[in-house]
C-alpha cells in the first residue's frame, strides 16, 4: 500500500494483529497524531510513537521532531530551488554545483523512515546530464570544494558533512573523469584542511584533519594532520609527508 500522510504503512502492518475495535481505535489515534503534527511546507513525515517531519519553510529546509521528551526544530540548510526537478518530491535539495567541464552534483536531504532522522543523498550527473552515481552522507553540509583542486586538468570534488555532534564529521574526495562514473579517492572521519598544487611550490595533494575519536572513550577525541599526495598518472591519493 502506498504511504499516505504520516507513517500509515507502519500502522496498517500493526493493526492487522488487533481485534476489530482495537483496529479502529488504533487508526483513529494515528490519524489524530498525523493531523496534529502536519506543518506548513511539509514534504515528508513518519510517525511511530511520535512524528518527525521534513519541511520547506521560507526557503529553508527544516527537520521537526515531535518527540515529547526532546522536541527539535532544526534548520538544515537553504533550499536549492534550481535542483528541485532532479529529486523526488519527498527530498529537499540544499546544494546544486556545476563544474567547468559539465559535471553537476546535487545534494538533497531526505527523511529516513527506519531511523526517523534526516540524511543526505548525493546525485552525480555527468556532462551528458545522465545520472552517473549516487551516494549517502550526513545531513549538515559543512564544506564543499569543486574544481581543478590539484592544479592540473583533473576535476576534483571534496565534501565534508556532519551531524549534531561536531566530532562526527565525514569527508569524501572524488575524482570526476571526462567519461564514466566518478570515483572516490579518499573517505575518512574528519575534515579537509587545504588543497595544494604544484604551482604553489609544494606537492599537489590535500592536507586533512583525521579525527581520532574511537566512538567510546572521550579521551580519544581530537584530530591528526595528514597529507595525501596526488598521483596524476594513476589518478589516486597516497599518504605522504606533509610538505613544509
Amino acid at each position: 500500500m502506498e504511504q499516505v500522510g504520516c507513517g500509515f504503512n507502519h500502522t496498517f502492518r500493526q493493526y492487522r494483529l488487533l481485534s476489530t475495535p482495537m483496529r479502529i481505535k488504533t487508526l483513529l489515534i494515528q490519524i489524530a497524531i498525523s493531523s496534529a503534527t502536519t506543518v506548513p511546507g511539509q514534504i515528508d513525515s513518519v510517525c511511530h510513537v511520535s512524528c518527525q517531519v521534513l519541511a520547506v519553510q521560507n526557503g529553508s529546509v527544516r527537520f521537526i521532531d515531535h518527540q515529547p521528551t526532546a522536541p527539535r526544530n532544526l534548520t538544515m540548510g537553504r533550499l536549492a530551488a534550481t535542483a528541485r526537478p532532479l529529486v523526488p518530491r519527498t527530498e529537499a535539495p540544499i546544494g546544486d554545483l556545476r563544474s567547468a567541464k559539465g559535471w553537476r552534483i546535487v545534494a538533497s536531504l531526505y527523511l529516513d523512515h527506519d531511523e526517523e532522522e534526516v540524511l543526505m543523498r548525493l546525485r552525480f550527473f555527468g556532462p551528458d546530464d545522465r545520472l552517473r552515481t549516487t551516494d549517502e552522507a550526513l545531513p549538515y553540509l559543512e564544506k564543499v570544494q569543486l574544481g581543478n583542486l590539484f592544479g592540473g586538468a583533473d576535476e576534483i570534488f571534496g565534501l565534508t558533512t556532519n551531524e549534531e555532534h561536531t566530532y562526527n564529521a565525514q569527508t569524501a574526495i572524488w575524482f570526476l573523469p571526462s567519461s564514466g562514473p566518478p570515483r572516490v579517492l579518499l573517505s575518512f572521519s574528519g575534515t579537509m584542511q587545504q588543497f595544494t598544487t604544484l604551482k604553489s611550490g609544494k606537492s599537489a595533494g590535500v592536507v586533512i584533519a583525521h579525527q581520532t575519536y574511537d566512538g567510546v572513550d572521550s579521551r580519544t577525541k581530537g584530530s591528526k594532520l595528514e597529507f595525501y599526495a596526488w598521483e596524476e598518472q594513476t589518478k589516486s591519493l597516497s599518504l605522504s609527508q606533509i610538505p613544509m
